[in-house]
């Protein structure tokens, strides 16, 4: 395994590698990419010779910038984005949000292929992703077929998505993984170089073969040691972002900086370039600095709660909850999500009863939850008799009408996490 450190050292010494793969998070993983192709490419011949693609374009398109030689002798560089579309299974949420992000940017090409390829396989085309208009599918329809449904906020951009693609004609690309790989296996021009970025592909997908007999696989990553926020692993990202300002980011102020933007590492790097320029010449961030700079607007992480919960453990959900009342100091703020029934398979679970219980949330206008954590939920619910369930939820109850009434949040809460984990 190479480090991208050892990388862009060969490549700024005119020795970098044919095919290169970044796997890891999506903000890390496509900031080496950036940086490793810059080292390859000289800053005067890059409107030209560096070009940056995503996968939804398909692998024939990529294939054909791949062959073309350059028009000048300098190095070319082709770095393709979101590999993870050219996987068998995708993860559905992670595709949304990834077209999101694509129209936004006012890529829409892109984002308009990425997301039709993602709904082929529910035989659906560009009418049916108008959320909310009379051709298009509902949200639990999107559920359903597709493995993941849009929020309520994503109706505007979705009919403007749907539009323009039935209006450019533009349809998903066909999968022919095989043509990028033969075209690379035969041999890339002369200083031709292909990046790949993904945050996950299996171990013996092609493109991770390709890269690993073709070139270098590289991980990016944040590691998370634990469940809660403060284990995660941000280092990396700090000496990235505040290492060439000789700037360093105090323990407490690191704590208190992932309490309040969560594990978005994206927002986490802006955070620190904005905390950069607040501390003037000062060499060291502090805690007040984060609390004086950043907006706190991390949701607590509500699945971990709830399976602290499941699993009677209430050490953890005290800690948790400890966790809220720093970041937020409004007890009544937590909420605690309870399920109950028979445990269920997670494919017939998702096929019988989430789509109903999706469809009764979105009524509410209710947050609907991933149909996995919900199932998770389930399992854990059928440990305990559903007489247990029932109490609990009369005691939530009953302690949300004392909340309205006057009683102290922070005890009231802490004895109800007490009496519905058991002890």
């Amino acid at each position: 395994m190479s480090e991208i450190a050892d990388l862009i050292g060969q490549a700024s010494a005119g020795k970098a590698r044919a095919v290169v793969l970044i796997e890891g998070d999506e903000y890390l993983a496509r900031t080496s990419a950036r940086e490793l192709a810059e080292a390859i490419v000289p800053s005067r011949e890059r409107a030209l010779n560096l070009i940056v693609l995503d996968a939804a374009a398909g692998a024939r398109e990529i294939a054909s910038h791949l062959v073309t030689v350059g028009m000048f002798a300098a190095p070319k560089v082709i770095v393709v984005e979101g590999a993870d579309a050219f996987a068998e299974e995708v993860d559905a949420e992670r595709e949304l949000t990834r077209v999101r992000e694509l129209w936004q940017a006012r890529r829409q090409r892109d984002a308009a292929r990425r997301l039709l390829k993602l709904v082929r396989p529910a035989g659906w085309g560009a009418a049916d992703v108008a959320l909310g208009s009379k051709t298009g599918a509902s949200a639990a329809k999107w559920r359903k077929d597709v493995g993941a449904a849009p929020d309520e906020s994503d109706k505007g951009w979705l009919r403007e998505l749907s539009s323009w693609a039935l209006a450019q004609n533009v349809v998903a690309p066909p999968d022919d993984l095989d043509v990028l790989v033969q075209a690379v296996e035969r041999g890339l021009p002369p200083k031709t170089h292909l990046i790949l970025v993904a945050e996950s592909l299996p171990p013996k997908h092609p493109l991770v073969r390709l890269a690993q007999d073709k070139g270098a696989h590289v991980r990016r990553r944040a590691e998370r040691r634990g469940r809660t926020i403060d284990t995660l692993d941000i280092s990396p990202l700090v000496a990235d972002e505040l290492g060439p300002l000789k700037k360093r980011l105090a323990r407490d102020a690191e704590l208190e900086l992932k309490n309040r933007l969560g594990d978005d590492l994206r927002l986490i790097a802006s955070e620190l370039r904005k905390l950069a320029l607040y501390t003037g010449d000062r060499a060291q961030i502090t805690r007040e600095d984060v609390e004086a700079v950043v907006a706190p607007i991390r949701e607590e992480e509500f699945f971990a709660l709830a399976e602290a919960i499941g699993e009677g453990d209430v050490a953890k959900a005290l800690q948790l909850f400890a966790d809220e009342l720093r970041r937020k100091a409004n007890a009544s703020a937590v909420a605690l999500p309870f399920l109950g029934g028979v445990e269920l398979g997670y494919n017939e679970f998702q096929a019988k009863l989430f789509p109903a219980l999706e469809t009764e949330l979105s009524a509410k206008k209710q947050k609907v939850p991933h149909p996995f954590a919900a199932w998770l939920g389930y399992k854990r619910a059928r440990r305990r008799p559903r007489a247990s369930w029932r109490r609990a939820l009369i005691r939530c109850a009953e302690v949300d009408f004392d909340l309205k009434n006057g009683a102290d949040p922070r005890l009231s809460m802490e004895r109800l996490l007490l009496e519905v984990c058991g002890k």
